[in-house]
């Protein structure tokens, strides 16, 4: 709907609700003055009935109660059902009438009496002084209305004393003209504070709508950017699964053709698809955990934990990437258990070496441990080409890439900084930063140390996992034709017997006994899992077959119900490494057949 924006039609509107408000008032308060005014009339006919005419004084009081009566059937009137029959000006009108009315039957008291002796006038003087004075806070709401009372009660009383010969008349004359003056600015002081107050209300009012308006609308934007994050996390974690099954394929192919004799030109391409197949990985890996960082449905899951293996980890991961930039990578292993999420950590971790073997071009890079206290302070160090002090916050924003205009995607999205500022976060650490430009840069985070577990001072570095010397029969389980393809190429490469089936019942169909081993994509067709063919199929041989569950799924729900299952659960794209080192210790395990 349309709003005015002439500021004298909103001024009008604003007046016009004020003296609405007033009226109110004015009615509110009408019982305590018309109790006021009766009891006026009891201490007149009290202290002066000597004073008076008896016919005088019955008629006097005869018009008081009569004009008192139809104040009362008129506050009445306005406080009930009537009050819809008259507009809000009109009832005010009424009221104003009242109150002049009232004011000169009070005005008329002094020039109905016999005797105007001077203590007889200080005696009237002295009730018309009190009925004004109190009446000024109630009246005094619409000045008008206290204005004529106040007129008609008081100027009658100073003229006549001003026309008595007495000089004590005279002087009660001037206090009533003087105490008139002081009753009107009173009343004007009343009458502005009650509009102020009014208004005051209304801002409120106003201020508290604005308030539910602007709390409505934050609450729908809230819902809305929420609805939004969910459904971006959604789409990518979709995305993502869709993304990594053609990825896992070309992974396992890739590791499968290796193991096949190649010429030096094929050793070539081979590798660089190797390379682009773990830059997509890690882009993909990038884009969820920031999602999930950003609609935060990511949760640390603290525990006690050895960091020995972890850093081995990194350092086997990105010794030989170093070396091939002419770069050295040195990271201090010390077995020393601290308190915090593993997976957090490593990330955080990777994230740092990744960035800095990226952006160093000659040097080095350091990862060391220095117990701090109750802390244990991880630092990265690089003689890479340092971070302007202008920049050092930009860094940590989102796809902000330093140094790289054309957006080489070997340094990936800009995501890294964003993501491990927003791990240490959840961690409820700091994360620091210290760079000279031209000559590197030192991140680093605290973690807080377990002091009740001594970490083992032996430090075992990982080897290739060695498979059974028998052939074992391994069950791989995926909906994906190429999966299976793929997946049996490295099994058969490792010396395995692989069978391949899309459901279960595709399983139970290929097999005459137990297999060895099952591997099962979490995600098969009609809404099934593969920890429900796992079982299936443990179930048909009565044997406990040694499974591993294998997932492209990124959504922390789903995870958490794979992990729920007690399996070992890999995540898509599997390095082949990690995938024998997994069914290694499955075969290690595989009981014996009945």
């Amino acid at each position: 709907m349309a709003q005015s924006a002439d500021p004298a039609a909103s001024a009008s509107l604003s007046d016009k609700h004020l003296r609405a408000e007033q009226i109110e008032l004015l009615f509110t308060h009408g019982p305590s003055l018309l109790l006021g005014n009766t009891l006026g009339v009891i201490s007149v006919t009290l202290m002066l009935w000597q004073a008076f005419e008896l016919h005088v004084l019955l008629m006097w009081l005869g018009a008081i109660a009569v004009l008192t009566l139809a104040r009362i059937a008129m506050v009445t009137a306005h406080n009930g059902r009537w009050r819809n029959r008259l507009s809000t000006d009109a009832w005010g009108v009424l009221f104003i009438a009242g109150a002049a009315l009232s004011g000169i039957g009070w005005g008329c008291l002094a020039y109905i009496t016999s005797n105007t002796d001077p203590l007889t006038l200080a005696a009237i003087g002295m009730i018309l002084a009190g009925l004004t004075g109190a009446a000024a806070p109630a009246l005094g709401t619409l000045y008008l209305a206290y204005v004529l009372y106040a007129l008609a009660a008081l100027i009658p009383y100073a003229v006549l004393c001003f026309t008595q010969s007495h000089p004590l008349a005279f002087g009660m004359g001037f206090i009533a003209v003087s105490y008139f003056l002081c009753t009107l600015i009173f009343g004007w002081v009343n009458n502005r504070f009650t509009k102020g107050s009014i208004r005051l209300r209304f801002e409120n009012h106003e201020l508290l709508r604005q308030l539910q308006v602007q709390t409505q609308a934050a609450e729908r934007a809230r819902y809305s950017a929420e609805t939004a994050n969910s459904g971006k996390t959604r789409f990518l974690a979709a995305a993502s699964h869709d993304m990594r099954q053609p990825l896992q394929s070309i992974s396992l192919l890739a590791d499968a053709l290796q193991a096949e004799p190649l010429t030096p030109a094929a050793e070539r391409l081979l590798a660089s698809m190797r390379e682009a197949t773990t830059s997509m990985g890690e882009l993909m890996d990038e884009l969820m955990d920031y999602s999930r960082i950003d609609s935060g449905t990511l949760q640390a899951e603290f525990r006690s934990f050895n960091l020995a293996p972890l850093l081995i980890r990194i350092e086997a991961e990105f010794a030989p990437l170093a070396a091939q930039r002419g770069l050295r990578l040195h990271i201090r292993h010390r077995p020393v258990r601290v308190l915090s999420d593993p997976r957090m950590v490593e990330r955080i971790l990777r994230n740092l070496v990744s960035n800095a073997v990226k952006y160093t071009a000659s040097g080095g890079i350091l990862v060391a441990c220095r117990p701090r206290g109750k802390h244990l302070r991880l630092e990265v160090w690089d003689s890479g080409i340092g971070i302007p002090m202008d920049k050092q916050d930009e860094v940590f924003r989102e796809f902000y890439q330093l140094d790289n205009p054309e957006r080489d995607r070997r340094k990936g999205l800009g995501l890294g900084l964003a993501i491990v500022d927003g791990l240490v976060r959840l961690l409820g650490q700091r994360l620091e930063l210290r760079s000279i430009e031209g000559k590197g840069s030192v991140f680093s985070v605290a973690l807080p140390l377990d002091t009740t577990q001594q970490a083992k001072t032996e430090i075992l570095r990982p080897e290739l996992p060695v498979l059974p010397q028998n052939i074992s029969r391994v069950l791989v389980i995926d909906n994906e034709p190429i999966i299976q393809q793929a997946m049996s190429a490295l099994l058969a490469a490792w010396g395995c017997k692989p069978i391949a089936a899309e459901s279960l019942e595709d399983a139970l169909a290929q097999l005459d006994s137990a297999p060895d081993a099952i591997l099962a994509d979490y995600r098969l067709l009609e809404g099934r899992t593969g920890i429900e063919a796992i079982e299936g199929v443990r179930k048909h041989f009565n044997v406990d077959i040694p499974a591993a569950v294998i997932t492209g799924d990124t959504d922390p729900h789903r995870l958490a119900e794979a992990r729920s299952s007690g399996f070992p659960l890999l995540q898509k794209p599997t390095p082949s490494g990690h995938l024998r080192e997994v069914l290694s210790t499955l075969l290690q395990t595989t009981p014996a057949h009945p």
